[in-house]
């Protein structure tokens, strides 16, 4: 697939600087509504970050509602898309590198063919992976191979791996439905290089849900009261958040801090104005402001 020649054309007076890129964003996107890059990218550029979106899907919706429009891209396409990446020179500027819903084996592989390149060539771009396979009460809803293209092609370049225990559980071949199995196989991904792995959505005695944060050495609990709504897009905003705030270099429990404050703050709001959407407005501004701070993360043992 090629641009048409007549989108091609010059212009006389565009400056010749390469614009700042933060983050490489490679998401989903939905027309309304947000999952994937539809529900990270404002959070990121709320905190004052740069980000290139790379779709892996076009979607009118996320697939909760009677009907949804589009598609998955086919995995040529994303390759193109990557290609134009390379050629613009974003890998080179950016500081870190985001995946979340890919969907398909093809594209799993296209992306890890990118990444097999790409790192090696930047060592300074980060990878934020965010699997985003399934959860415990639907299942897988991405296709079955692509767990092994996770586990064995994307997992290896991983900085930062944050997913729920579901996902975790499918990645290391076990049930992760306790605190304990979660934080036993976190340990066992942690061994095989990741230098940071959280873990969220672990359900709790008392119907609260908990969170762990494996960083250099130490790990971390945190718990917050489960509300009484489902919507698309928190594990996104969660993930871009925590990411965003590593990246301006605070720690790992502070930073699991601010991120969980600022999705559940965004929970609230949803809540309050029954709304089918998350209002991700919202998860910037509460995870920046340390007045209001709610959950405190505690060392493990």
């Amino acid at each position: 697939m090629t641009v048409d020649d007549k989108l091609v054309h010059s212009r006389g007076a565009r400056p010749a600087g390469a614009a700042p890129i933060d983050v490489i964003s490679v998401q989903s996107q939905v027309v309304y509504g947000h999952a994937g890059n539809s529900a990270a990218a404002e959070p990121l550029r709320q905190l004052g970050l740069r980000v290139a979106e790379v779709p892996t899907t076009l979607l009118s919706n996320a697939p909760v509602y009677p009907t949804t429009r589009g598609r998955v891209l086919p995995a040529d396409w994303v390759a193109d898309l990557l290609r134009g990446v390379d050629e613009r020179g974003l890998p080179a500027r950016a500081g870190m590198l985001l995946s979340g819903y890919l969907g398909t084996a093809a594209i799993g592989t296209v992306l890890a063919e990118w990444i097999d390149e790409a790192l090696p060539r930047h060592p300074h771009l980060r990878y934020c992976l965010d699997p985003v396979l399934g959860d415990m009460h639907i299942g897988l809803y991405v296709e079955a191979g692509l767990v092994d293209i996770v586990r064995e092609r994307l997992l290896p370049h991983a900085w930062l791996l944050t997913l729920n225990a579901f996902e975790l559980g499918q990645l290391c071949g076990r049930n992760c439905a306790t605190e304990t199995a979660c934080l036993e196989a976190a340990r066992e991904l942690q061994r095989g290089g990741v230098a940071s792995v959280v873990v969220h959505g672990i359900g709790l005695a008392g119907g609260s849900l908990g969170m762990l944060a494996l960083g250099a050495g130490d790990a971390y609990r945190l718990s917050t009261p489960k509300l009484p709504i489902d919507v698309t897009g928190t594990g996104d905003v969660f993930a871009a958040v925590l990411a965003a705030f590593l990246l301006r270099g605070e720690p790992l429990p502070l930073a699991l801090e601010r991120a969980t404050t600022g999705v559940h703050a965004a929970l609230e709001q949803t809540l309050l104005h029954q709304v089918e959407e998350l209002d991700v407005r919202l998860a910037a501004p509460a995870a920046e402001d340390d007045s209001n701070r709610r959950f405190v993360a505690t060392r493990v043992g």
